[in-house]
């Protein structure tokens, strides 16, 4: 049978140092049982932990002991592999057993990231989790050995400049550091070091808009820019728009919501709008897609930098609604179709539990109105689009005598209640969250019924 590649890359990888494994059985613990007459050692390793216990007649000298994983990294010039090793310990009539193998390899090498595990039936691609619900490094203990000073020496890295970055010795951070670093070298060498080292941590760059092309592009402006990626692409976006960054507006514009703000607006002055009234740029993103659906042309000042953006987006929300019931909407007509169909499923979720009545809205003017009577975000395009498309339902929940009056709104997705929120944003009491809880019981009952 020939040995796979997978096999290959474990019988070619480099041999740990003796030190390691030294280190290794130092951190696991043996055995000693004695009494007056007699004394069990388990083992004779030295320089690690002893665990004294009183020998008795029933003491149990044949049991599985515990799990160890141990990395280390090995680097040379043309290759830096973490090697995870597993050391299985058991005690058999009193003497330690203790077994080792190598688990987990990844390697670098000809700009190659290789990763090989031992699973169930060999080495085979992918690392092995450690621990149940846990990744490749749950609960691993690195040797603390000076290998990154070997990675800086002498390793397809060592044209990476680390001085002025303090968390390249970190082994999670090699895959990146190999995967870029090549733009990582282009980076220091024309002097944008601010954004190198963001590369270099995986802080703040956006890897859907970074990449050789960009580089290439910018080459000429990123030339010893003191410029977080961030604040570039911010500054960039905006001049592409025939405008100039002002000073304090990266606290609330990201580079990927240049794309949304209107083509009429005059950038300088929405720019300072927008500090000026503390504007929340979702919020006002939704003010757009409310205007949007209506089919309103954004293009006077009035409309692009309102003087009062909460009132201009409350009345957004209202005319909205109008021209859904009237189906004059973009989507209101399809929406009325799904939304038919939507009421017959929502409609099972009605009921009456403890004292309160479980409801759901029949149309948008429900929910915004609901949203509006407790000053929480319900009544936003978010959750009125998802509420008719069915990917999130709003239930009301009302006081049984009081049914007509908003009291606590509940967010159901995925078979299961994921926020309950009363007026401004609020936490329900126990007796109200009792009640939804029962409430999610009955309808769980009612669909395995169905089911069945």
């Amino acid at each position: 049978m020939s040995v796979s590649k997978y096999q290959k890359y474990i019988d070619n990888s480099l041999k740990p140092p003796k030190k390691f494994f030294d280190w290794c059985y130092s951190q696991i613990r043996t055995f000693k049982w004695s009494n007056k007459s007699e004394t069990i050692l388990a083992s004779d390793r030295k320089n690690c932990e002893v665990i004294e216990k009183q020998l008795r007649k029933n003491t149990v000298l044949t049991f599985n002991d515990k799990f160890y994983a141990f990395a280390l990294v090995l680097v040379t010039k043309k290759r830096i592999e973490i090697q995870t090793w597993t050391f299985y310990s058991e005690v058999i009539d009193g003497k330690q057993v203790i077994e080792k193998e190598l688990a987990n390899l990844e390697l670098f090498t000809n700009d190659q990231h290789i990763k090989v595990g031992k699973w169930w039936n060999g080495y085979s691609s992918g690392l092995v989790p450690m621990y149940p619900m846990g990744h490749a490094y749950t609960r691993v203990k690195f040797f603390d050995e000076s290998w990154d000073e070997r990675i800086t020496d002498i390793s397809e890295l060592k044209y990476i400049d680390f001085s002025n970055d303090e968390e390249h010795n970190r082994w999670f951070c090699l895959e990146r550091l190999y995967k870029y670093k090549k733009e990582i070298e282009f980076l220091q060498k024309i002097g944008a070091k601010k954004i190198a080292s963001e590369l270099m941590r995986g802080h703040s760059i956006d890897m859907r808009t970074f990449n050789e092309n960009w580089l290439k592009r910018n080459k000429h402006i990123l030339k010893n820019t003191e410029k977080t990626f961030s604040y570039f692409e911010l500054e960039n976006r905006i001049k592409a728009r025939g405008g100039k960054i002002v000073p304090g507006i990266e606290k609330y514009l990201k580079f990927s919501d240049i794309n949304h703000i209107p083509k009429k607006a005059r950038m300088v002055n929405f720019q300072n709008w927008i500090i000026k009234n503390e504007v929340d740029f979702s919020y006002y993103k939704d003010y757009l897609m409310l205007l949007d659906e209506m089919e309103v042309a954004v293009d006077t000042d009035n409309l692009i930098t309102p003087k009062d953006l909460t009132k201009a987006h409350d009345n957004a929300v209202e005319l909205f609604n109008i021209m859904t019931a009237e189906g004059k909407t973009k989507s209101s007509k399809k929406e009325r179709t799904l939304y038919e169909k939507r009421i017959e499923q929502m409609d099972k979720l009605e009921a009456v539990v403890d004292g309160y009545a479980f409801i759901t809205p029949k149309s948008t003017k429900e929910i915004i109105n609901e949203g509006k009577q407790l000053s929480h975000c319900v009544g936003g395009s978010q959750y009125v689009d998802g509420h008719f498309k069915g990917t999130t339902t709003i239930v009301f929940v009302r006081k049984k005598d009081s049914i007509n009056k908003p009291f606590y709104t509940i967010e159901y997705q995925g078979g299961d209640i994921k926020q309950i929120r009363g007026k401004r944003n609020q936490l329900p009491p126990n007796e109200v969250e009792k009640a939804a809880n029962h409430w999610l019981k009955k309808i769980k009952t009612k669909k395995k019924k169905k089911v069945a």
